[in-house]
């Protein structure tokens, strides 16, 4: 706020003059505070001087400033209230002043972006938004010992440019307020691994967190459902509370090189059973070689579950050799 106003500082001298004949007392060892910080709505001669005692340490002086605010008492405002109560002090120079600072809470840029995000969600049946405001707004002090709450006065979107609008007011001080703009996006919650796990690692529901992402910069490569991590292995070693990667996990190897394994036909016309031999590891899915021990012959089958493998009707491909009953 800078040095005394004009309003300010009539009202001091206004207050000075009425104390000037009750001021009788003599003080010893008064002193200038420098500094003073108050937490009420007037300024009274102990929050300008030290070691004043009696009823002009509480004598009304001039209105403190706003919450946050500062008021700088001049060389002469102090002796002018060093004389007006007899205090015994005198300036050594022109330079000596009091800061008067009023305390507050402060309602920062945080609170600000934190009530505009809880009023997008509640704009949004309950879907979570990352708020980021234009510029730094100035924010708000109020009284010491009022709450931060922020209150929203006016609020607007748009969808398609994903920016807002709005007029905020601390609930403290509701005729205080600003404007603020900003941008919103919206918040995923992405399946994440909660301690590092290597190749060959089964992935449970326990080794699973959440973390939040803004849907920006959220890929099509990323894994969003815990399902398609669980029972997965990761291909490479893979970090906790990072994004996981599609192409980094697939599901363990329930077939291993060399394995015996069941072999399946079914189509309208059979179903055949016959066992053959792995030539390849596999997991769910895959498609590995299987060797016919009847026939020798080298089969594409893909795996379906521990030790069974399906492979292809003889009508759809010529190519397969099967021996009668079996394969």
């Amino acid at each position: 706020m800078g040095k005394t106003n004009k309003k300010e500082l009539k009202g001091l001298l206004l207050a000075l003059a009425m104390s000037t004949a009750l001021a009788t007392q003599a003080f010893a060892n008064v002193m200038p505070k420098t500094t003073s910080v108050i937490d009420h709505a007037n300024i009274v001669v102990s929050d300008v001087f030290s070691g004043v005692t009696g009823p002009a340490a509480s004598h009304y002086l001039a209105p403190a400033p706003q919450p946050g605010g500062t008021l700088t008492l001049s060389s002469y405002d102090l002796s002018r209230i060093s004389s007006a109560f007899n205090l015994g002090w005198t300036p050594d120079g022109s330079n000596e002043h009091v800061v008067i600072r009023r305390a507050s809470n402060d309602v920062t840029t945080f609170d600000i972006q934190a009530a505009l995000a809880k009023k997008m969600q509640d704009e949004m049946d309950g879907a979570r938004f990352d708020i980021s405001l234009d510029g730094q707004p100035s924010g708000f002090h109020v009284p010491k010992g009022a709450g931060k709450a922020v209150r929203i006065i006016s609020f607007s979107y748009d969808p398609a440019a994903g920016t807002f609008r709005a007029v905020v007011a601390p609930a403290a001080a509701p005729d205080n307020t600003e404007r603020v703009t900003g941008r919103y996006c919206a918040i995923e919650r992405i399946p994440v691994l909660n301690t590092p796990m290597n190749a060959g690692d089964v992935i449970t529901a326990s080794d699973i967190d959440y973390v939040d992402m803004r849907s920006t910069d959220v890929s099509s490569s990323m894994i969003t459902a815990a399902a398609n991590l669980i029972g997965h292995t990761p291909r490479y070693g893979l970090q906790a509370m990072r994004p996981v990667m599609a192409s980094a996990v697939k599901m363990p190897e329930i077939i291993k090189k060399g394995e015996l394994v069941t072999m399946t036909l079914d189509s309208n016309l059979m179903h055949l059973t016959a066992i053959g031999r792995a030539m390849d590891n596999g997991a769910v899915g895959d498609d590995i070689r299987v060797m016919n021990p009847s026939s020798k012959q080298i089969i594409d089958a893909v795996i379906t579950g521990p030790q069974t493998v399906s492979v292809q009707s003889p009508l759809n491909d010529p190519r397969s050799v099967y021996v009668s009953g079996t394969m």
